[in-house]
């Protein structure tokens, strides 16, 4: 067994089949099933169970998945040594979430980490959380989901939800847009959906993502729930109900116990902290952000 066996391993469980490894490693999807193959006759154990959702370690799988993850971490205190012996944040740090989530940090807050942090790539991967990230560098952004594979949670932020319409119409005549998570979960803004709604009123709009939702919602398709942190930077939309904030979702931080002491992590956990209640929450400084996108919309409308 060699090094290149165990990274195949990790990028079949890291994308959860073997075309998005053959993707991942830049190799024809063929000698990544033929690798595993032959991994698995050497070892004399099946490593992976196929389904229709994708590829699932077994026992063994899960063992030996587990040890080429620690191979891979001392590997990578190697690599952060060498390329930054003075602890420096260096190197490629993973972050998963919500695509909207993620979208909103890459406008609003990665250009000043790449200012301050010139030698760290950040890479961003929207997902499923029950993906898990077998990553030795990774953090993930999620709401109601726990951690996953031995992780443990941060809370960084308390995220508004209000309700949204298209400025200037009538919220009567118009039925409701609504989030549905392709993980089978039933989130917050779904549980409060079917709180309010009346028996009669429809649902005209359905999306996996607050984002769609506000793009429905602004082409009059319907009424409904989105972050405050998108919807009040949005000048063609206006709060229902008086301006009220309707629920609060907790956002967290999860990252694994082995890795939490690279500087690359520690540096972006640290300054997501500092920054999530500015960029998700109520912080003075997001109302600040907030009125400047609105005037320099209206701008771009004049103009």
């Amino acid at each position: 067994m060699n090094w290149d066996d165990l990274r195949i391993l990790l990028a079949l469980i890291r994308s959860g089949s073997l075309t998005r490894a053959s993707i991942m490693l830049g190799i024809d999807q063929s000698t990544v099933g033929r690798r595993l193959s032959a991994l698995e006759a050497a070892l004399g154990a099946t490593l992976f169970l196929r389904s229709k959702s994708g590829l699932i370690p077994t026992e063994v799988g899960e063992k030996l998945i587990a040890d080429a993850m620690e191979i891979e971490r001392r590997a990578e205190r190697i690599f952060q040594t060498a390329v930054s012996p003075v602890r420096e944040p260096a190197g490629e740090l993973r972050i998963l979430g919500d695509h909207w989530v993620l979208e909103h940090l890459a406008e609003h807050f990665l250009p000043r980490l790449a200012q301050m942090y010139p030698k760290l790539t950040v890479f961003l991967l929207s997902g499923c959380p029950t993906a898990a990230s077998w990553s030795a560098a990774t953090i993930s952004l999620w709401f109601e989901d726990p951690p996953q594979m031995g992780e443990f949670s941060i809370k960084i932020a308390d995220v508004p939800f209000a309700l949204y319409v298209p400025a200037e119409r009538d919220p009567a005549a118009l039925g409701w847009v609504s989030m549905r998570d392709t993980s089978g979960a039933r989130r917050a803004p779904a549980r409060y959906l079917e709180k309010i709604k009346q028996r009669d009123e429809p649902v005209s709009f359905v999306g996996n993502d607050p984002r769609l939702l506000l793009a429905a919602i602004r082409q009059g398709l319907g009424k409904g729930l989105l972050p405050v942190a998108l919807a009040d930077a949005e000048h063609a939309l206006q709060r229902l109900k008086g301006g009220s904030v309707e629920i609060e979702r907790a956002l967290h931080l999860h990252v694994h116990p082995d890795t939490v002491q690279f500087p690359r992590v520690q540096t972006v956990i640290r300054e997501l902290r500092e920054s999530a209640e500015d960029l998700f929450g109520r912080g003075s400084k997001a109302q600040d952000r907030l009125e400047t996108l609105r005037r320099r919309r209206r701008n771009e409308c004049a103009a």
